[in-house]
């Protein structure tokens, strides 16, 4: 990890997941999220700390780059040792071998995933819905089907922060609505996270101009790894945690001279 940050530990934290696969065996992420194809891709299975959304488990498309597999894991695996019990509930990655798949312009080629949002339930105990739950409100209310759930501002914010402070892969973006944009930031705050990881939180957390604005889940997506290139293919903005020297040399700028990394 970067910079160690953990939060609030709320139980014992157990040694982090290694999943790297044999050299032979590795995935290879090829051109754009838009505009590519995976090879040798890692599945990412569902057991005790990740479930698959019910509406795309049939589709079997939870396939991705084996960093991105591990940073989910330990995303996930971060959120279950400070919130025992948590389930992380993940959506679309990319088919086994990329490509085009129906319902995205991207999650071609291993690098993209859907991620539902933590959420309780209305008596305030942690929640799982069937599908994405659109968090429309500010105050983090949703109904949805017969249920009353809630935004979990805590469970949500410590899955970014591991997201945000990994050593296998490197985010550029994190797609997800203003209003709940605000909610983590306030989150972060309030546990007393570094200047830094907010910083890098305000870097890539967008809200699109058109589309779906990612009120229902986390779209994450990583740099191409370093030993993908130069077969994968990144665009701007390229941040100081870029993991290689971005075409030209120059990185985006810094929010408000809070530097990224510690």
């Amino acid at each position: 990890m970067f910079a160690g940050y953990h939060g609030t530990a709320r139980a014992a934290v157990v040694e982090e997941l290694h999943l790297r696969p044999a050299p032979e065996q590795r995935s290879m992420s090829v051109k754009f999220p838009w505009k590519g194809h995976l090879e040798r891709g890692m599945l990412l299975r569902e057991d005790e700390l990740v479930r698959h959304v019910d509406e795309y488990a049939e589709h079997e498309r939870f396939y991705g780059t084996w960093q991105l597999v591990q940073l989910v894991r330990r995303a996930a695996q971060r959120v279950a040792d400070h919130y025992p019990g948590s389930r992380l509930s993940v959506g679309e990655l990319s088919a086994e071998h990329g490509g085009r798949i129906v319902g995205h312009h991207s999650h071609r080629n291993g690098r993209d995933i859907d991620i539902a949002f933590y959420l309780t339930g209305g008596d305030g105990q942690p929640a799982t819905a069937r599908d994405f739950v659109p968090v429309v409100r500010r105050s983090g209310l949703a109904y949805f089907g017969s249920g009353t759930y809630h935004f979990d501002d805590a469970r949500n914010w410590q899955l970014l922060a591991k997201l945000l402070d990994d050593d296998d892969a490197r985010v550029q973006f994190v797609f997800v609505a203003k209003t709940l944009q605000r909610r983590l930031l306030a989150e972060a705050a309030r546990e007393g996270a570094p200047d830094w990881l907010i910083a890098r939180a305000q870097a890539v957390m967008f809200e699109p101009t058109v589309g779906n604005r990612h009120q229902s889940h986390f779209h994450v997506r990583i740099y191409c790894p370093a030993d993908d290139r130069p077969y994968c293919s990144d665009k701007p903005p390229y941040f100081p945690w870029y993991d290689g020297v971005p075409p030209g040399g120059q990185y985006a700028a810094t929010l408000q001279g809070i530097p990224y990394a510690p």
